[in-house]
């Protein structure tokens, strides 16, 4: 007899859409704002990862509070609340941390220059101030070279005319380096001085003002919006399923998740935008505060799409699975919180190097996880999923696999700001964002090639889907990019990428172990490539990365949960937990790339690292599963 599939609650669906939209817009849009609040608030690469710390770490913090919550409670918190009101909840923690942020932007100080002689000489490569009215930056250029850049204006007549920084000067000034020329005349003049003559020239700019604005307080406000953020993901993928017939729920996921890749493709561009307002814009003329208009934007529309769910006539979105405890597994991970935070204290009330701390804690992450593991195989009572090996390589996995996916991108506007490798000048904050955004892109193209497998296509059809759909989302990339006026005539060569990655597809079969290999290969031979070379070709092969990244997260997955039986729920809780890897390896490569005898560009070589120990993972899962007589690509490969 056959049965009456349930319809499918489009007007829920289309809200709740929205929701994965602004997650991925969100979470690509901080590798704009990576680069531009170094420049603002003066930061080491290391420092200004600290906003991908705050962001991904948020996602760890609040998934294990939700479940040491409920494991203390004895019943799934949320299928007490229902995932509806765990949504609104969520966009409530997020509303929160967007009307955080506008104070948190607005709040500059003004401090006088002379002030700040000290800083200054410590100045590293590339780093500056920029006086608050904007007619003078002041930024280091190499080992013991200065430049003072002085708007071509009257305010900045007196500072050009100034014989006390005249006669400190190498040679008298010219026109500023990538200056507007208006009428014959440079909007900018520049001058370069030596670093013994920072006091002299400093003292003569007595009077301009810097403004500071407040970086620990965007932390807080971005962890706050994350937190909210990992509720939302928490309740949002199973309240899909409910919101219509079970049987297409992966239909209604991968939807979502194409929206989310759509997000972080967009987001990139809209935020520098507002940050910069067109390609062309002088990045030293913009101002923190630029952001504010932004957010208030992102907490109307989290506002707006809380009062939809309050008052639509929903599902309360609940399930009878049975909640699982598991007493052992939670005081190993808060064991290993513990320690995490104890590194985060000993990092920043000591001067010991950020790289070994930041390894410490990866090697906190692994021994914790494996030695749980050896201890629930003994005796497996009060372990849950961590009795399975499968899991832990799983769960070590999925923080190996954020971690690279946000660090190639997170350290990529530094990189693509070195002088030499594009460019020769390196490019500035608002000219990175087209990169960027192919980078987010590719995860897009790979992406919506990954899903064809959901539709009811004839075999011809889906490799024809396979072939076309790729280029379908590229020039989506490349239209977005037109839109904002970025010039995307050196992005075309690209395609050679996306034709790689579509015959790395069909070699995959769709089946996990294989594609996961396949992509891990790749993905680790493009990074070397592209430490072993510049210009574009180096950048190509770092963007590639996102197309080899596309679908991995669904192979480590299925494989990680392969088997648990009745502790699925509570493996694939513990897995959405290790997105913590993205709050600990970008700022591990920022730190290496703050090393003058390593740089930005050799820093790539975690990526390397991790794309490599990805492709181990592949062989080693297959090989723990199958000691289980699980196969999964020979069941597919049966099919």
């Amino acid at each position: 007899m056959s049965q009456t599939k349930q319809p499918t609650n489009s007007g829920a669906l289309a809200t709740l859409v929205l929701v994965f939209f602004f997650w991925g817009f969100i979470a690509a849009s901080n590798s704009i704002f990576i680069p531009f609040c170094k420049n603002y608030f003066n930061l080491s690469q290391f420092e200004s990862q600290l906003i991908g710390t705050a962001f991904y770490g948020a996602y760890f913090i609040g998934s294990l509070f939700l479940y040491i919550f409920s494991e203390t409670r004895g019943s799934d918190i949320l299928n007490k609340i229902g995932y509806k009101k765990g949504i609104i909840i969520g966009l409530g923690i997020s509303i929160a941390g967007a009307l955080l942020m506008i104070p948190a932007v607005s709040g500059e100080t003004l401090k006088p220059i002379d002030e700040h002689v000290t800083e200054i000489k410590a100045f590293k490569t590339d780093q500056k101030y920029v006086t608050s009215d904007k007619v003078i930056v002041l930024r280091k250029e190499e080992k013991n070279s200065y430049s003072l850049i002085v708007r071509n204006d009257e305010a900045g007549k007196k500072f050009l005319n100034d014989p006390e920084i005249l006669k400190n000067l190498r040679a008298p000034f010219g026109p500023a380096k990538d200056t507007k020329i208006v009428d014959g005349v440079p909007v900018k003049l520049a001058a370069s001085f030596d670093a013994d003559k920072v006091d002299a020239i400093v003292a003569s700019l007595k009077g301009e003002t810097i403004a500071f604005g407040n970086f620990t307080f965007i932390l807080i406000a971005l962890f706050i919006i994350a937190l909210g953020f990992s509720l939302q993901q928490t309740c949002a993928q199973p309240f899909a399923i409910v919101l219509g017939d079970p049987s297409t729920g992966s239909h209604r996921l991968n939807l979502g998740g194409s929206v989310n890749s759509f997000g972080t493709t967009v987001g990139p561009i809209i935020v520098s935008l507002f940050l910069f307002g067109s390609l062309n814009s002088d990045p030293d003329d913009t101002s923190v505060s630029s952001v504010k208009s932004l957010y208030m934007i992102v907490a109307a529309v989290f506002a707006l799409v809380a009062l939809i769910f309050t008052f639509s006539k929903l599902p309360a979105g609940k399930n009878d699975e049975k909640f699982e405890k598991a007493a052992k597994a939670s005081r190993s991970l808060l064991t290993m919180t513990g320690f995490i935070i104890a590194i985060i204290i000993v990092g920043h009330f000591s001067d010991i190097s950020k790289a070994p701390l930041l390894i410490a804690t990866i090697i906190v992450v692994l021994v914790t996880l494996f030695y749980s593991n050896q201890i629930a195989v003994k005796s497996n009572d009060g372990w849950g999923a961590m009795k399975y090996p499968q899991l832990i390589y799983g769960m070590i996995g999925i923080f190996v696999y954020v971690g690279v996916e946000v660090t190639i991108d997170n350290n990529f506007g530094a990189l693509l700001k070195t002088k030499n490798y594009l460019t020769a000048s390196g490019l500035n904050e608002s000219q990175i964002s087209k990169y960027i955004s192919l980078y987010w892109g590719s995860l897009m193209i790979g992406r919506w090639t990954g899903a064809i497998s959901v539709f009811n296509l004839s075999k011809m059809g889906k490799r024809i889907a396979t072939v076309v759909v790729p280029f379908i989302a590229f020039a989506v990339v490349l239209l977005a990019n037109r839109l904002k006026g970025n010039d995307v005539s050196d992005l075309y060569a690209y395609s050679i990428c996306i034709v790689i990655a579509i015959v790395a597809f069909f070699f995959g079969q769709e089946k996990p172990v294989k594609t996961l290999l396949t992509l891990a290969t790749l993905a680790t031979t493009a990074m070397l490539i592209g430490v072993l070379t510049t210009g574009l070709l180096s950048v190509y092969a770092f963007i590639a990365g996102g197309l080899c990244c596309s679908i991995m997260w669904p192979c480590i997955f299925a494989l990680s949960v392969a088997g648990l039986g009745k502790y699925t729920s509570q493996g694939s809780a513990f897995l959405i937990m290790m997105i913590l890897g993205g709050a600990v390896i970008p700022p591990f490569q920022g730190a290496l790339g703050d090393n003058p005898a390593i740089g930005m560009h050799n820093s790539y070589l975690v990526a390397a690292v991790c794309f490599a120990f990805l492709a181990w993972l592949a062989l080693k899962l297959k090989s723990v599963l199958k000691s289980q007589g699980l196969n999964f690509d020979e069941q597919i490969g049966g099919h």
